[in-house]
């Protein structure tokens, strides 16, 4: 196993610190209901059953239905070259997540589909470890078919080597085992690189906007026990939103997302083929406005063309008197000059 590390600094090899194949120390904790956070199955318990009463087995005993016996999710289909944009705001300040089909499409279905359906939203970043990573994926919903599907799990993706060492900004999601990936996933850190070597840590995706936010999420309370002084997921379950914040109130959190998918097929395909058709009819219906306008117009013009030529130009009086005026005037200045010719030529003989 890799080791984590807390407020302090480097742990030794958590292998080494406890022996408990229901919980991911390779990256991420995962969500096995008899394993939450490394401790013995919730019920049993005795700080959770003095504050939640005969409320921990009901609980527990509905995890174990809903964690694992919900079934697999339906089996991946989409396009490899689908991507999706994720926005989202942070009591940090606003990130943005680019995640991509053709790196794990099975992380890339769930992770795409809850973001979509508002499942993080105002949910915790409940693990904040420095230098290593944020983890996230308890929800707080109340709609029952959305927490089952959150809770059902998916078949681990290929592995993805040339997408080796893990990067700053990196996700992935957290698991328990093989095939056990469901709804928790993780941002890594700077010091993250030797995650990648479990099954269910298959990248999906990365922070591409707001990494700086991302940094500054509230690492005070470290890791959970014994390695730090963070939340415990088994509370989180079954108190919600609460249990973080009566108790780890500093903690960072989403607002909300939105979600927009690019390259996509099959429905995806037949949906834009839809709106190209729509956009063409609607192409088709402005041409056709647009012709019937020309030859209102051509018509128009037909029939300024017709009454222009039906009617009868009429000299106005006024001009005519002008031009007679002139006529007139240069008639009289010939005769004049005429007349004074003849009177010098009679002096003359």
């Amino acid at each position: 196993f890799f080791s984590t590390i807390n407020s302090t600094g480097w742990q030794s090899t958590m292998a080494d610190e406890i022996d408990d194949p229901g919980v991911d120390f390779h990256g991420g904790m995962g969500d096995d209901p008899d394993q939450l956070d490394g401790e013995e199955v919730m019920e049993d318990d005795p700080e959770v059953k003095e504050i939640m009463g005969d409320e921990v087995d009901d609980a527990a005993d509905e995890q174990r239905t809903n964690i694992r016996g919900s079934g697999n999710a339906p089996k991946s289909v989409g396009s490899d070259q689908e991507e999706a944009i994720v926005q989202c705001d942070t009591s940090a300040g606003p990130i943005t997540m680019h995640f991509y089909r053709s790196w794990s499409p099975h992380g890339y279905d769930r992770a795409t589909t809850l973001f979509e359906k508002g499942y993080f939203d105002h949910s915790h970043f409940f693990r904040v470890v420095e230098h290593f990573l944020v983890q996230f994926g308890i929800g707080y919903t109340t709609d029952k078919e959305l927490k089952a599907f959150s809770q059902s799990t998916i078949p681990d993706d290929p592995k993805r080597p040339e997408l080796l060492p893990f990067k700053e900004g990196m996700m992935s999601f957290a698991g328990s085992g093989p095939n056990s990936r469901s709804s928790q996933m993780f941002i890594a850190y700077d010091r993250a690189g030797g995650l990648g070597q479990s099954p269910w840590e298959t990248p999906f995706g990365k922070v591409t906007s707001g990494l700086e936010n991302v940094k500054y999420f509230y690492k005070g309370y470290g890791d959970m026990p014994p390695w730090g002084k963070g939340p415990q997921q088994g509370p989180i379950h079954n108190r919600g939103a609460s249990y973080i914040e009566s108790d780890f109130p500093l903690l960072d959190k989403f607002e909300t997302c939105s979600v927009q998918r690019m390259n996509q097929s099959g429905a995806g395909v037949i949906k834009d083929v839809n709106v190209i058709k729509q956009s063409d009819t609607e192409v088709i219906q402005d041409a056709n406005v647009v012709k019937n306008v020309a030859a209102e117009i051509k018509k128009a013009n037909v029939v300024n063309k017709a009454e222009t030529k039906e009617e009868v130009p009429s000299f106005p009086f006024t001009t005519l008197l002008i031009l007679s005026s002139i006529v007139l005037s240069v008639l009289l200045g010939l005769d004049y000059m005429r007349n004074k010719k003849k009177k010098k030529y009679n002096k003359t003989t």
